[in-house]
């Protein structure tokens, strides 16, 4: 399959050699040298778990936890109030028409992101306390304009499910980039240059915004990869994409074609 797609983006002219641009220096500065991103909304059940994984990391610098709280209607931002961390810093944004690509821009926008942005889902755990650290190390190690983990699929008691762990190591550094056009994902978690991400930014959307964000980086920059499990994705019933209705699964599929079609228009005017 990948061959197959690879020689199709040679003959379309939408192929990208291993050649990739430097990653600039910030032209700004940052309050902390990493912030961990959480959106939430309605996850009174989880949400302390996962801002409690944040904030357990241990690293040889500063970070801080950046929770997005989409006017949740549950307990959640009581929750979050209640917790007593001044590293923790509870957004509410103004605007009521978010999705999670658009609670990531109220995160990475405002004055308390740091230099590097690192995802962490509010139903998700960090897969131990040197989690952050690591990623970015790596981050810094290429340097990077986008580091992508591997996760393990668990359930709510955090007891491996199938298909366990989810590395995708199909990507290649050669060839990575273009694969990318052919998979439905790139893995967990993902970590930004914020500097970069801020350029970019994410479509306003719940589902595929990450994806989208991952094909605009990599025409230009090059994606680190971690292989071995950072990340715990926890599977229960409270899941977004959790047993999706066919409809929306197709809706889902058909807007990550169009994002794939628009990426490759582009790689074809560039090239």
């Amino acid at each position: 399959m990948e061959t197959i797609a690879t020689e199709h983006l040679k003959r379309i002219g939408a192929w990208l050699e291993l050649r990739f641009d430097p990653v600039p220096e910030p032209a700004e500065a940052y309050p902390v040298r990493a912030s961990v991103v959480i959106p939430v909304r309605n996850r009174e059940r989880t949400i302390a778990d996962s801002v409690q994984s944040a904030l357990s990391q241990k690293t040889d610098s500063d970070f801080n936890v950046v929770v997005v709280d989409n006017h949740s209607t549950d307990r959640t931002t009581e929750i979050l109030r209640g917790i007593a961390d001044s590293r923790l810093v509870h957004l509410v944004p103004e605007r009521k028409d978010l999705g999670i690509g658009g609670c990531w821009n109220a995160a990475i926008y405002s004055n308390s992101c740091g230099r590097y942005a690192v995802q962490l889902d509010s139903d998700d755990l960090y897969n131990g306390a040197d989690v952050l650290q690591r990623i970015v190390g790596e981050l810094e190690r290429g340097p990077y304009a986008m580091v992508v983990g591997s996760y393990t699929m668990v359930d709510f008691s955090l007891k491996q499910i199938p298909p366990g762990l989810i590395d995708h190591r199909e990507w290649t550094r050669e060839n990575g980039r273009n694969n990318a056009l052919r998979i439905n994902g790139l893995g967990a978690p993902r970590a930004f240059d914020t500097s970069v991400l801020r350029k970019i930014a994410f479509p306003n959307v719940s589902y595929g915004e990450d994806y989208a964000v991952a094909l605009r980086i990599s025409r230009n920059y090059e994606i680190g990869r971690i292989y071995d499990s950072v990340y715990l994705c926890r599977r229960w019933e409270g899941n977004t994409d959790s047993a999706l209705p066919l409809e929306t699964a197709n809706r889902y599929d058909s807007y990550k074609d169009w994002l794939r079609t628009v990426e490759i228009l582009a790689r074809r005017k560039n090239g």
